[in-house]
């Protein structure tokens, strides 16, 4: 695999963070929370654009120090996606040949397709695991892909892969996609503003109750 450093600079020069922002992460609790440390990339990943979504088509999930969806599923965060992405480990099974159990998942993205993205946590050594996503409309639902996230992202927007990762292939090929921070995400939709279209969000202010 890419070192951190030389992935995270290839990614740079697909994905602009110009609206990414430090997370500013305590490590230290996310490792005692989960009981692992966290892919370097990864990290220089927090600290370079942080938590938000690309082209509104996947959302990267923000670090969380705990293990526990708060209020409800917990749906779109770290500690909710990956209770979902165990529990479909442990009603489906893994892939062939992995033989771990559902503890041994970890998520970090959540796709507009319901796809689920994550970390195979096997080794030692965080930076050495493989992503694994668990692909809504695909058979098998699991596949592993031997490369960290800043690296599978990377190939995603350049079709690097043999065939689209993903259920929804707005970013397959996507060799620009725009990232925005969560919170700059957040703050134009409150504007009224689409955030990835940068027009009037259609949406906005309207009662759907």
């Amino acid at each position: 695999m890419p070192s951190e450093g030389t992935a995270l600079a290839a990614l740079m020069t697909a994905m602009s963070p110009e609206d990414g922002a430090d997370e500013q992460v305590d490590w230290e609790a996310m490792r005692r929370a989960w009981g692992v440390d966290f892919p370097r990339d990864y990290i220089a990943f927090m600290s370079t654009y942080g938590s938000g979504g690309i082209a509104a088509a996947l959302e990267v999930l923000t670090p969380e120090a705990s293990t526990q969806p708060q209020g409800g599923p917990g749906f779109g965060s770290m500690a909710g996606e990956t209770v979902i992405m165990r529990e479909l480990w442990e009603s489906e099974g893994g892939p062939d040949g992995v033989d771990v159990g559902p503890d041994h998942v970890l998520a970090w993205g959540v796709s507009c397709g319901a796809d689920v993205l994550g970390w195979l946590t096997v080794g030692d050594d965080p930076s050495k695991w493989p992503v694994i996503v668990w692909e809504r409309q695909a058979s098998p639902h699991w596949k592993i892909y031997e490369c960290g996230m800043t690296e599978f992202l990377r190939r995603l927007f350049i079709k690097g892969f043999e065939e689209c990762p993903l259920s929804d292939a707005s970013l397959w090929g996507k060799r620009t996609p725009r990232f925005l921070h969560w919170r700059e995400e957040q703050r134009l939709r409150e504007s009224g503003v689409d955030p990835y279209t940068g027009e009037p969000d259609p949406y906005f202010g309207r009662d759907f109750s």
